[in-house]
Order: structure tokens, then sequence, then C-alpha cells
């Protein structure tokens, strides 16, 4: 049943409230707006004035996605998030029009977090506003001048560190690992070094150890700097001669997950954080999408052999091996390393 504006019974009946925020209705209990009196939604003389008393609802122009967010604020008991798909701005401004002010939220604890599941929301900071104000200085690029300048540098390190990696490459190719008399190394040294800080502040001001190494952003930042010092110790141990050259010649490898720092910029990009969450919402459209154009390359492929594999020096030898012209033909490469010869052949691959 919706509630009257008779709000003051006792009724448990009447103590279901309905909003609707731009056509969309949302159903919460009375009781949990009105933890917070001095917000327009838990003040009844406020809210009252949005009241439709044919609907029997209450009706606000505002922006959806940040509903969720400051609804969640009331279940929760002051806990807030950014949806991803608003900027900050946007969401302050709905806080203000809410009566929800970031001042009185800071000082009372609350923090901004980036996930709305309850059991992934911040726990209380140890070493309180400290700790606190370096979390949002280093997570937040948006939320001072500072922390964008903080920001800026970041981006710039990490351009820095992958045009030295594309410089190195050329003429280089016998340096041994942990070589510390080039200019690379310098510049490869400082870049890291101030990537190491970076993860190092900011697995410090965590508010929990274990959900900060829960994601994968955190992972890429490990990735980035791992190269380096595993180079450095090797390089030192094939100095001392305690170990071979062919010994060590795998370890090499890990130099190609020094790429992995441009993967860094993800961080500061909203965008792109959102593109990877659609993608991932979307993963199983795209796995049915990519067992199609499997069941096509075998198709396609079994056809080409039965067809071409008689021909007198053909390369189409097997299935596989045609399966292997049908993705290059699929994927509109086109090496041109294997082709057919018959007229049959030639019609099957105009398809």
């Amino acid at each position: 049943m919706h509630i009257q504006l008779d709000e003051e019974s006792d009724d448990p009946d009447f103590n279901t409230i309905v909003i609707n925020i731009s056509g969309k209705r949302f159903e919460t209990s009375l009781s949990t707006l009105e933890r917070y009196p001095e917000t327009r939604l838990g003040n009844p003389e406020l809210r009252k004035k949005h009241y439709n008393t044919v609907k029997e609802e209450y009706f606000f122009d505002r922006n959806q996605e940040a509903f969720h967010a400051v609804l969640y604020y009331y279940q929760s008991r002051g806990s807030l998030y950014i949806p991803p798909a608003i900027q900050d701005h946007v969401f302050y401004q709905e806080l203000d029009f809410w009566g929800i002010k970031p001042e009185r939220r800071l000082e009372n604890g609350f923090a901004l977090v980036d996930d709305p599941d309850p059991q992934k929301s911040p726990h209380e900071f140890r070493w309180g506003k400290v700790q606190r104000s370096m979390y949002i200085f280093l997570n937040k690029p948006k939320s001072s001048f500072g922390a964008r300048i903080w920001a800026s540098v970041d981006i710039f390190v990490i351009l820095c560190s992958v045009v030295n990696l594309v410089v190195e490459s050329y003429g280089n190719k016998n340096r041994s690992p942990g070589d510390t008399s080039t200019p690379y190394f310098a510049v490869d040294a400082t870049c890291v070094s101030f990537f190491t800080l970076d993860i190092l502040l900011r697995c410090l001001v965590a508010p929990v150890l274990k959900t900060f190494f829960t994601k994968p952003l955190n992972w890429f930042d490990l990735l980035a700097i791992m190269p380096f010092y595993l180079e450095l110790s090797l390089g030192s141990f094939m100095r001392s001669g305690a170990m071979d050259n062919n010994i060590i010649m795998p370890f090499k490898i890990l130099r190609i997950f020094r790429i992995t720092r441009v993967l860094k910029l993800i961080r500061h990009s909203g965008r792109l954080i959102l593109m990877i969450q659609v993608l991932l919402d979307c993963v199983y459209e795209l796995a049915m999408l990519l067992v199609i154009w499997l069941m096509g390359v075998f198709i396609f492929g079994t056809v080409m052999f039965y067809i071409e594999h008689e021909q007198p020096d053909t390369k189409f030898k097997s299935i596989m091996h045609s399966c292997w012209w049908s993705v290059v033909s699929m994927s509109t490469v086109g090496y041109g390393d294997m082709f057919p010869e018959t007229w049959a052949g030639k019609l099957v691959a105009s398809i």
C-alpha cells in the first residue's frame, strides 16, 4: 500500500513510500528515510512538496543513476559511492539537492567508495582522517588540485617509461639484464621508483588490504615494476659468474611484462573503466559470438579441404591447415600464404 499524506501513522501498512525519479519508481520504508531528518527525503515538510496525490507517490525530476547511490546512503546508514557512469561534479550537485552535504559526510567519517556492494564498502580507516585524506588524494584525482597534479605526474611518468622502452629497443639487442651503464637504465629506474612509491602509498592507506589485492588494476601495477627488480637481481648474479647465460635466458622473457605499464593508464580514464565493465557485462554474448565464428571457421575450413586437398602441391594438406586459411580470411587479415586454385574453391572463398 502506498503512503498517504498523513505520515505520522504508526500503522505498518502505511510504512512504505514510493519515489518516482524521472519515471523510474523506487520503493523503500519510511523509517529508512527518517534516519536522516535533515535531508530532503528524511524531512516530512520538504518531502511532501513533491507528493502526487493522484498517483500516491513522490515525484522528482532528477538523475536516476545518482539516486541509486542516494537511496543506498539511507539504507547503509551513511555510506556513499559514486556511480561509475556519473561525473563527480554531477554527483555532488545531486547530493546538494537531496540535502546530503559533502562537508558533513566527511566530518562524520563517511567515505566515497567505488562499489555499492556492502561487503566491499570501506571499513573504518585505521589512522583516522590522515589515512582517509591520503586515500582520497591517491585514488580520487578530481578531489583536489594536489590530487590532479599527482595524477598528471603519474601519467607523465607512464608515458616516459613507455617511450624509454621503445627507444631502448633500437640497437640494444645484446644488453644483459641489470646493466646499469646505459641512460635507459637511469630513466627506467626513475620511473620504477615513482611507480613503487605510488603503489606502496596506496597499499598503506587502503582501508582493507584484502580488497586492495583483489583489484586487477593493482596487479597491473605490480607487474609493471616486477621485471625491473628481477632483471636487476639477475644482472648482479651474471656479473658475479654465479649463473650461466643459458640458464637465465628464459628469465629475459620477463621484459615483456614491462609493457603492462601502458595498462596503468586505465586507472586515469573513467571511460575506459566503464568500457571494460560493459564488456564484462556482455561476456556471455561475446562468447556466443566467438562460438559462432569458430563454427564458421571449422565449416569453411572443412569444405575447402575436401575441395583443394587433391590438387598438386596444395597447401590445404589437412583440415587444420584449411582452418588456418579460414581464420585468416574471416578475420580479414589475408596473408596470402594459402589460396584456393580450383573454381569451386574460389567460389567458396568468395562466400
